[in-house]
């Protein structure tokens, strides 16, 4: 079933989808803006609210039950049960913070999350963690009633609801609960989709631009922002130039410029990093780490199956490649049926599985580096928490989701899942 078209911008440029004039709704003009996303906010707020209670309790019996020992007397404090999510890229996002980019392995992690935990933490006088972890559950909120607003506007608001929900409970939604990045970034990426479907540029400019200096992959923005121009903007900018409307030319060409505002985030970045380590592409260089140099897209999955089928299936390495080539071909897969299929987008929506594509590829342009003597490595690590922005995917479910099985199934499955790798998180099994 093909979707929609969604309600175009009024020509005037002044009215859009969520601003009806006041004389057709009978209430003021403030009032009609607000009330979509107060409906929004209510309809994933009990999302938000029960999973948050699912991660305290999973966070309360695993931060002691694996910790004290068996028939033990010994009573740990609110804080280390609240510190047993202080792991990996939390403790560089805190670090950061506190110390500023005291190396260049720092480099690789985008400033703007770790300056509002030093912000927030100095002004509320908040525990570092607890202000990371406060600001990542925050923003999932607002993250959860921008993503059901634009997946109602473009398809339902059963399907909003749904993708919400499925998003809420993926096996690596936690990350949205750590002190991680995830949430501030996914918030950046779905407001910029949501200005850019309506036209209005500068502030989809604005959102990329934050995307950008949340996270690099921010940067495929600038794409999707030259596509939905051209398809938005060329029939208007072709009918103003057949018309001789200079004024109105000059306008389409002034509202191209935003798209300079989501590479600039980078720029700002740069610029800083040039001033610190006198290396302006220092969150480059600092991936050689973790990343080798540029290959092709299909060398990190087919090093994954490889490995797989040489190495013994209860080696560390192994469960990790398996988990990573799931989700990476679940969502290729998620994906393809956004082009296919019953479920397909409209191709006005293509925009959203492009964007998924992308970060697909952009994240096996540069496979992991392999351990010290030898030792199986995951050649495409983090896939299973970097599948959490691309939103396509959760979209395309939430539409398969009308299906009863599909919709038990998933529930069944992903539920349990999360669980676990909750678990294996805080323990310190689980390196993302």
């Amino acid at each position: 079933m093909q979707a929609e078209e969604p309600m175009q911008k009024q020509k005037s440029g002044t009215l859009t989808a969520d601003m009806p004039p006041s004389s057709e709704t009978g209430q003021p003009a403030w009032r009609a803006i607000i009330a979509p996303w107060w409906k929004a906010a209510l309809a994933v707020l009990p999302t938000f609210l029960i999973t948050r209670l699912i991660f305290l309790l999973l966070t309360y019996f695993g931060g002691v039950l694996f910790t004290v020992p068996n028939y033990s007397t010994t009573a740990l404090t609110a804080r280390d049960v609240l510190y047993s999510w202080y792991r990996w890229d939390a403790i560089r996002f805190i670090t950061i913070a506190t110390k500023g980019y005291i190396s260049l392995d720092y480099a690789a992690f985008f400033p703007l999350y770790p300056a509002l935990e030093r912000t927030f933490s100095s002004v509320l006088h908040l525990d570092i963690l607890l202000t990371g972890m406060l600001i990542s559950n925050i923003v999932f909120f607002g993250t959860l009633i921008v993503l059901y607003r634009l997946v109602e506007s473009e398809f339902d608001s059963a399907t909003a609801k749904r993708t919400a929900l499925y998003l809420s409970i993926f096996p690596t939604a936690f990350f949205f609960f750590a002190a991680y990045n995830e949430s501030l970034f996914l918030f950046f990426l779905l407001l910029s989709f949501y200005t850019m479907r309506r036209g209005l540029w500068w502030l989809a400019g604005l959102f990329g631009g934050l995307a950008t200096l949340t996270r690099s992959i921010g940067l495929l923005l600038v794409v999707i922002f030259l596509c939905e121009y051209v398809r938005q903007e060329w029939p208007r900018l072709r009918q103003s130039w057949k018309e001789d409307e200079g004024l109105h030319i000059l306008r389409h060409f002034f509202s191209l410029l935003a798209v300079v505002l989501i590479p600039l985030g980078l720029g700002v970045y740069s610029f800083g990093l040039y001033k610190i380590f006198g290396d302006p592409l220092a969150f480059s260089h600092a991936q050689v780490n973790w990343r080798e140099n540029l290959n092709f897209p299909w060398v990190a999955p087919f090093t994954g199956l490889k490995i797989l089928a040489t190495q013994s299936p209860f080696t560390f390495a192994s469960p990790h490649i398996i988990i990573d080539l799931t989700a990476l071909l679940l969502f290729l897969l998620l994906l393809v049926l956004t082009f296919f299929g019953p479920e397909r987008f409209a191709r006005h929506q293509w925009t959203f599985a492009l964007f998924g594509l992308l970060a697909l590829v952009y994240a096996l342009l540069f496979p992991g580096s392999p351990g010290a003597g030898g030792i199986p490595y995951d050649p495409i690590p983090s896939t299973q928490r970097f599948v959490l922005e691309i939103f396509a995917g959760f979209i395309m479910m939430a539409r398969l989701g009308r299906r009863p099985w599909f919709h038990q199934g998933y529930l069944l499955l992903a539920l349990p899942l999360l669980a676990f790798l909750v678990f294996q998180f805080i323990t310190g099994h689980w390196t993302v």
